[in-house]
């Protein structure tokens, strides 16, 4: 699996998961490299440093409702965790595992992004909104705001903004994306973000 270096894309951290049938052979492929915790979980950690920035991912197979359903779970963090456990199989080693199942997978997402420090950005609504025709509102600024596109009965994606007292802005992105289990999951799951994300914060040029 690729290092992908998420301060570079201003992604503070990633969670997913999916849920998926495993055949027998597949469970014990997994369990063979990750044997199951006491609560019955495999587990897989990554970690690895890029321009002396920490990233840290941890991965859980854990079993579902259904004779052969699990549910598998990663989050992936910037800058909060370091180091791994003596022996613990790698975040990598699971996708290369499970990267045999061909069929097209519905995987829920979650990434955060935090934009400030040096370089001014502008959102696709300026923040904050400041109340002037209101003479009673009970506030006086709207400082953050929730974004749906809706796909049929359901959600797309949703994007929250939300302006920091600092100027930062902080993202949060949910969506969901139908893709094949493969070993670049994680740089297929971060550009459908990113490109979401592009749409709501742009990078002032200088």
């Amino acid at each position: 699996m690729k290092q992908v270096n998420f301060k570079e894309f201003n992604i503070t951290g990633l969670r997913f998961r999916f849920w998926v049938d495993l055949t027998d052979d597949l469970l014990e492929k997994i369990q063979s490299v990750a044997p199951p915790d006491k609560d019955g979980r495999c587990v897989f950690v990554d970690s690895y440093k890029i321009d002396n920035v920490s990233h840290f991912a941890v991965a859980l197979v854990s079993k579902s409702k259904g004779e052969r359903r699990y549910r598998i779970g990663v989050m992936w963090e910037r800058e909060r965790l370091t180091g791994t456990g003596k022996g613990i199989a790698s975040v990598s080693k699971l996708f290369e595992i499970v990267s045999c199942i061909k069929e097209e997978i519905a995987v829920r997402c979650t990434l955060r992004l935090s934009f400030g420090g040096r370089r001014k950005y502008k959102t696709i609504i300026s923040l904050p909104i400041k109340i002037t025709d209101m003479p009673k509102a009970i506030y006086d600024e709207i400082y953050g705001m929730h974004f749906v596109k809706r796909e049929g009965k359901g959600s797309k994606y949703d994007v929250i903004l939300d302006l920091q007292r600092n100027g930062a802005v902080m993202m949060l992105i949910n969506y969901r994306k139908l893709m094949n289990i493969k070993e670049s999951i994680l740089e297929d799951i971060l550009q459908e973000g990113i490109e979401i994300s592009d749409g709501f914060v742009l990078r002032e040029k200088k």
